[in-house]
């Protein structure tokens, strides 16, 4: 037994017996609904599964996957959860019971699993919780992880644990990967080989469709000059913006008085100290408004940035520039429009692989680069038109995951359900 794993084991039950105390300190936004957090949830079971996602971009995939389930076991109940909030939120408009997650202690676990009584458990891509799996483990209810990826960090993280927890996720029911290379890490976590698979990715279902050819009216839409193209900076992280602020006035005038910007940072609470970087690197910023004079129009709130995307006619990618593994560029190549990211974007690192390989993506490892690159694409309208027909075909190619899943569920006597 590692010491890690024998820690975690003495530890969570004491953070499961002072959690009710703990909901006095929680954030403003879970203290209303701590009671969910210590496993008490509005509707009994029992329930078909408990679908769990973490938080809103694993749960913008659920959707897929649960048109998938019910299509092959027409009314059957399911219970969402998410970790977040915002999480929360998103399944909350699916439709389907939803609450946040229990903590991982093993008084929430057990009165979570006695009042839902779930006969399936789904986890999307990495949410190993030691305390879930065992109480699940216990009641004999089998366990998948669907859409399973895992980072060389966080495989060397979880083999810490030792051979407990190796045992534990040897007994899950089915892992189904994101790619070969999450597969072969799995493998070596040790999930079972023949209950462990490559599906895709389920997000990749949940992308939007193509965007309309016309532009224009898409600029309309978020109050944007029709006649200039855009150039959209999403999912900006702190060190981002000084960066791209020197990449953008390393362009000729020129070129950049044809371009209207738009600039989104990741997280609101990171927007002052962002359009502080961009004041110290010459770049002026106008907050929700017409831009003009150069400025980059300033948009930093929640859920704008799929309107942007369908209207841009290239995107930066943020999260990648600095050391944060990246943000999804499917999401603007999913409507037909070329993506720069940068170098450091390993928790994309498939996505970027099948844009680059398909012409559709530039990964730019500096100001320098970022600039070279965004000169290719500005100033070409039709290679520019030729790299965003290639991202649609790209994104169109890695549609189909939820399907596969399922495919696979039914294969292992894993759904239906009933």
């Amino acid at each position: 037994m590692s010491l890690a794993w024998a820690a975690y084991r003495v530890v969570a039950p004491v953070l499961g017996a002072a959690a009710p105390a703990a909901g006095l300190f929680a954030s403003p936004r879970q203290r209303p609904l701590w009671g969910e957090r210590l496993g008490r949830v509005a509707e009994p079971g029992p329930v078909d599964a408990w679908i769990h996602a973490a938080s809103l971009g694993e749960a913008l995939a659920v959707g897929p996957l649960v048109s998938r389930l019910e299509a092959l076991q027409p009314g059957a109940r399911l219970h969402l959860t998410a970790m977040t909030t915002g999480g929360r939120a998103r399944l909350a408009a699916l439709g389907p019971r939803h609450s946040l997650a229990p903590l991982d202690a093993p008084q929430t676990v057990a009165r979570f699993l006695d009042r839902l009584r779930p006969r399936r458990v789904f986890l999307l891509e990495t949410e190993l919780w030691p305390h879930w799996l065992l109480a699940a483990r216990h009641a004999r209810i089998p366990v998948a992880v669907i859409s399973a990826r895992l980072s060389p960090r966080s495989l060397e993280r979880y083999a810490r644990l030792g051979p407990d927890f190796r045992t534990l996720i040897g007994t899950l029911a089915g892992v189904l990967c994101q790619s070969a290379a999450d597969q072969a890490r799995w493998l070596a976590l040790g999930a079972p080989a023949a209950r462990t698979a490559e599906v895709g990715n389920l997000k990749d279902d949940a992308l939007p469709e193509p965007a309309v050819a016309d532009r224009g009216s898409a600029r309309g839409k978020v109050g944007l000059d029709r006649g200039r193209p855009l150039l959209v900076l999403g999912s900006l992280r702190p060190g981002e913006v000084r960066l791209l602020a020197q990449a953008w006035g390393a362009l000729p005038e020129a070129l950049r008085a044809g371009w209207q910007v738009v600039a989104v940072p990741r997280h609101p609470r990171a927007s002052a100290e962002l359009r502080a970087e961009a004041a110290k690197a010459g770049q002026a910023v106008t907050v929700n408004g017409a831009a003009a004079g150069g400025a980059w129009r300033w948009d930093d709130r929640l859920g704008v940035l799929p309107g942007y995307y369908a209207a841009a006619d290239v995107a930066v990618v943020g999260g990648a520039f600095a050391r944060r593994g990246g943000h999804n560029p499917l999401e603007p190549a999913a409507c037909g429009t070329p993506v720069v990211i940068g170098a450091h974007h390993w928790a994309q690192a498939d996505a970027v692989a099948a844009l680059v390989a398909a012409g559709a993506c530039r990964v730019a490892a500096g100001p320098g680069e970022v600039t070279s690159a965004l000169q290719l694409w500005l100033g070409n309208t039709a290679g520019r038109a030729a790299a965003g027909a290639a991202a649609l075909e790209a994104v169109r190619a890695r549609r189909g995951a939820s399907g596969r899943a399922v495919a696979r569920l039914a294969a292992w006597d894993l759904w239906p359900a009933a």
